[in-house]
């Protein structure tokens, strides 16, 4: 069995070496891919800098040939061979690296020369007289002549006449020794800029074949292929010149830096400036600093062993007490708080042991407490996980409710429970659970029929957070309460209300209905008492006026007394309510000078109610802002879709500026049998608060004397 002291032995050189070698490795290869880039980016810039040296070359010796094929006495067709002759001589004594040169006519044959030794020789035949022959500029590929049995270059230009009428060719012979002795001294310029990296390397150029065309050892052009040598292909060669690589001879242990050539007019060639060094020099520095590194780590692996090895021993026994009190307390038993007598951080470890003890303990108490408070409550708790829809949380109440077994369900499927028990999928059909949703949070009430029983229950449905992240949702919490009891008691309460309402209503209308009969009576006991027994229009008119109003208002009455007939609701469009009634009291309006205009919301959504109720309530608010202007007023009427208490409805304002309401008149606005009309019954506004309250909605009234009054409706949209 290992000890406390080989494991903390083996902990701590885990500990300590994973990060040290980690950290070694990592600043290993850091400075091994900074040292290489390094090496290689001077490479790439050294073999870029030889490639730009070539195309300078190229460049002025075209340029050369450019200028020597617009000289005057070149492009006069009327010259005679010997001052071409001339000009060519004096061309060469000003150019050290042209040895010869010769002027071909339009047909090939060569009619100037300055060795003499090739006129009248026909060259119609060559690559490069075919390719200057139509005034261009021409530089060939190096190639090996089978005259002179060495590398050569051929060089061509188009001479044209002032007419631009090629007249013939010129090609001069260039020296590539001069090319050679170029590229050994940029060569030992390199090896001096290297010094401080200690690399020494060697300069080729390539043609598109991969052959060599320049090299320190001149048996090798033309000779020896770079791309058979290297296992490369002329593919990737060409990719290096968009994407600069390295490429590596296995045969000669060589690392290549290889650059291309820049094209430019007259010359097509695809050649490439190719910088070798010896591998081992190359990377030598990296060597070097594997070295360094080991034998770093090796000196800090000796001591962190020997000071693992004295530490272990100095917290083994303070450590194993600690353990002890751990598996104690894993295994429920009561751990005493440990004495703090070790040295200081193990005195801190107890002390948070301690802590940590006490605060999972009393975590532990809240835990029960919050469980036995779920398990007891009368409200029934069901939690269901958000991802898989598991049920996590099945209280004793709804144990009770849906006669299941705690063990049985917790854990189970949502949707297999509600398809195997007829009573729980009664009550989750009025669940309006979707797993989508991570911010539902609903409050309502429903009625479902469970064990054959109507039962009505109030829901309370929020989402629960995950303990880690309060952001993401993880469990659909449901809590709630049957409420039937209430229900019933609410619909006693409300009987009651209802009778005592009935009871204010019979007592108001027998005082109004007092009043009426009181006149036609008098008038009635007039006639009987009089001798006179003819009645004049006026008292006809007054008996039947006071006959009307008692009929006014037992129509008002039956109509709130009708609460329980069947309601014929339909989708409304509360505008069309608004501007139909507004047309229909135009004229009453107009006859008194009063303005009416509307603003109405074009989105505004239809409503699910009493289309003819709410037309009434319309009416009656109209016919009052009329009546409460003299003249010379206005009425505004508008709508607005809205949305209050997380509920979605409409806004509909009535706002006229009449002799508008007292504080005594809003405090009883809607009651019974109040009115300040002349003629009035007093139960018009009342039937509106009624109307709309059945529609779920609400009237508020805002009004000023003699700044007129503001009626706003609130509907919901079902």
């Amino acid at each position: 069995m290992k000890t406390l002291r080989s494991k903390l032995l083996f902990a701590f050189l885990t500990i300590t070496c994973i990060p040290l070698i980690a950290a070694g490795i990592i600043s290993y290869q850091t400075q091994k891919k900074d040292l290489t880039n390094r090496i290689e980016q001077t490479l790439f810039i050294f073999s870029d800098n030889l490639a730009f040296a070539v195309e300078d070359i190229i460049s002025e010796r075209l340029t050369d040939l450019e200028q020597l094929s617009q000289n005057p006495v070149l492009m006069n067709g009327d010259a005679e061979d010997e001052e071409i002759q001339e000009e060519f001589l004096k061309f060469i004594d000003n150019h050290d690296l042209y040895y010869g040169l010769i002027f071909v006519n339009r047909d090939g044959l060569i009619t100037v020369d300055t060795d003499g030794t090739v006129v009248g020789n026909n060259v119609k035949d060559r690559e490069w007289f075919q390719e200057a022959n139509d005034g261009s500029l021409f530089l060939s590929d190096i190639f090996m002549s089978s005259v002179v049995d060495n590398p050569i270059l051929a060089m061509a230009s188009g001479v044209k006449n002032e007419e631009g009428e090629v007249i013939g060719v010129i090609s001069p012979s260039f020296d590539l020794e001069y090319l050679w002795s170029f590229l050994w001294k940029r060569i030992d310029q390199y090896s001096e800029e290297q010094e401080n990296i200690n690399v020494a390397g060697e300069t080729f150029l390539l043609n598109e074949s991969g052959d060599y065309i320049a090299h320190p050892d001149s048996d090798n052009v033309l000779e020896r292929n770079f791309l058979n040598e290297t296992n490369s292909t002329l593919t990737s060669m060409q990719e290096l010149g968009t994407d600069p690589g390295l490429i590596h001879n296995e045969k000669e242990e060589t690392v290549n830096a290889i650059a291309p050539i820049g094209h430019m007019e007259g010359f097509d060639n695809n050649w490439y400036v190719g910088l070798s060094v010896p591998a081992d020099e190359m990377y030598a520095p990296l060597r070097d600093l594997l070295f360094k590194y080991l034998l770093l780590f090796s000196i800090v692996l000796l001591i962190t062993i020997t000071a693992v090895f004295k530490l272990s021993r100095y917290i083994v026994e303070p450590v194993e007490r600690l353990v002890s009190a751990t598996n104690d307390f894993a295994v429920g038993k009561k751990v005493l708080p440990l004495q703090s007598n070790a040295y200081e951080e193990i005195n801190k470890l107890t002390r948070t042991f301690n802590d940590m003890t006490k605060r999972l303990e009393e975590r532990e108490k809240a835990h029960r407490k919050s469980t036995l408070i779920i398990e007891t409550t009368d409200n029934g708790v069901i939690s269901i996980n958000r991802n898989n829809a598991h049920i996590t949380t099945f209280n004793r109440t709804c144990e009770k409710l849906f006669q299941l077994d705690k063990e049985d369900v917790v854990g189970r499927s949502l949707f297999s429970l509600i398809d195997h028990h007829s009573d729980f999928k009664a009550f989750m059909n009025n669940v309006y659970f979707n797993r989508e949703n991570e911010h539902i949070s609903r409050i309502y009430e429903f009625d479902c029929d469970i064990q054959g029983e109507n039962h009505a229950f109030f829901l309370s449905m929020t989402p629960l957070p995950t303990i880690e992240d309060e952001e993401k949702i993880e469990d659909i919490l449901l809590v709630f309460k049957e409420v039937t009891e209430k229900k019933e008691m609410e619909k006693e309460l409300l009987r009651s209300e209802k009778l005592k309402v009935i009871g204010k209503l019979a007592s108001g209308f027998a005082h109004e209905i007092r009043n009426p009969l009181t006149t036609i009576r008098g008038f009635m006991q007039l006639y009987k008492e009089t001798d006179d027994k003819k009645v004049d229009n006026y008292h006809y008119h007054i008996i039947l006026s006071e006959i009307d109003r008692v009929n006014s208002i037992v129509e008002d009455l039956l109509t709130i007394a009708k609460p329980d007939r069947e309601k014929e609701k339909t989708n409304v469009q509360m505008n069309d309510i608004l501007v139909d009634t507004l047309y229909l009291f135009h004229s009453q309006a107009k006859t008194k000078n009063i303005t009416t205009n509307y603003k109405l919301d074009p989105s505004l959504p239809h409503i699910y109610a009493e289309e003819k109720k709410l037309k009434q309530v319309v009416m009656n608010l109209i016919k009052n802002a009329i009546e409460a202007i003299h003249e010379n007023g206005h009425i505004h009427v508008s709508s607005e879709s809205v949305t209050e208490k997380e509920v979605q409805g409409i806004i509909v304002r009535i706002e006229d500026n009449g002799e508008g309401m007292t504080q005594e008149t809003l405090d009883k606005l809607g009651s019974p049998f109040y009115t300040t009309k002349k003629d009035g019954t007093g139960l018009g506004l009342m039937t509106c608060f009624q109307i709309i309250e059945e529609a779920g909605g609400s009237i508020q009234v805002d009004s000023e004397q003699r700044k007129g009054t503001v009626f706003k409706i609130w509907l919901p949209l079902r």
